[in-house]
């Protein structure tokens, strides 16, 4: 992912923690900043506090595009940013996110989740080839896009669950507008839209991995259940239980007692994912 966007973007900063001290030292760089800004792995900074504090704070500078520290130690501003942010994060690590009130407060709604369905290999990844990336968001700022609102709708309220009403229309309405400036289309056509119904597929995916108890419970991310639907998109959905045991590296009664407690069947040794609607998102979902 890095050399795929250092080599086709001229700002790209890499950072692996916020804190007040590692913030002050690049908050001129972060001013007037129109980059993307990339973490690798939040799971690399080392504690719990550490990991929310970055995701929060990184969140509301690039949805807010501003930011303003002052204690006793610190007078920090950092102006006009208007950079991308992209975030890697572990299932185990995004559950830990999740799991706390600061992702409801201050990251679900102002923040795009995409879950990669694909399982690690040593087969290099074919990033699609793109004309033109370096200049793309001029384009995206100064193009006009004839995009009909009523599909927008559609399709925001059809796939969209863990954003506002207003927040989800825009993310689609982006994503139209976007899709229809690499296709070189000044109207976004069937295509287009067809294109980012394939996109949304990744929102049923998460309908189904972000759960809670009640309104004021704060949510989890069913990390088994991630598993298994990669590993059934990988394999089938009838898959041997030992595939799923080597991958997380844990134990047959704990794949039993998980299976057991998500409703999954385990006939024989083989795992049997039968939920037909998610079976279908992964046979299309883009990743």
């Amino acid at each position: 992912m890095l050399n795929y966007l250092t080599t086709n973007f001229d700002k790209v900063l890499t950072i692996n923690t916020v804190s007040q001290a590692s913030l002050k030292q690049i908050g001129n760089e972060l001013n007037n900043f129109d980059g993307i800004l990339y973490i690798d792995d939040i799971g690399s900074i080392n504690t719990e506090y550490m990991r929310i504090t970055t995701m929060t704070t990184l969140t509301y500078l690039a949805y807010q595009h501003y930011l303003r520290r002052l204690d006793s130690t610190t007078n920090l501003e950092i102006k006009n940013f208007n950079g991308s942010l992209i975030i890697n994060i572990q299932p185990a690590i995004f559950n830990e996110i999740a799991n706390n009130t600061s992702f409801e407060a201050n990251i679900m709604d102002k923040s795009y989740r995409i879950y990669n369905m694909r399982i690690p290999s040593n087969k290099p990844f074919q990033h699609p080839k793109i004309k033109e990336l370096q200049h793309i968001k001029d384009k995206f700022d100064k193009m006009k896009v004839d995009i009909d609102k009523h599909k927008v709708e559609a399709l925001a309220d059809n796939f969209m669950t863990f954003n506002s009403p207003v927040r989800r229309y825009k993310i689609v309405y982006n994503f139209v507008k976007l899709t229809a400036i690499l296709n070189e289309h000044k109207t976004a056509i069937s295509s287009d839209y067809n294109f980012v119904s394939k996109m949304l597929l990744n929102n049923i995916i998460e309908s189904e991995l972000l759960q809670r108890k009640g309104i004021t419970n704060t949510f989890k991310f069913n990390v088994f259940l991630f598993n298994t639907m990669l590993l059934a998109k990988e394999y089938g959905n009838v898959f041997h239980y030992d595939k799923l045991k080597k991958y997380l590296n844990v134990g047959t009664k704990t794949i039993y007692n998980y299976a057991k407690m998500n409703n999954i069947k385990i006939d024989n040794g083989y795992i049997i994912y039968d939920d037909e609607r998610i079976i279908r998102v992964l046979k299309n979902v883009i990743h």
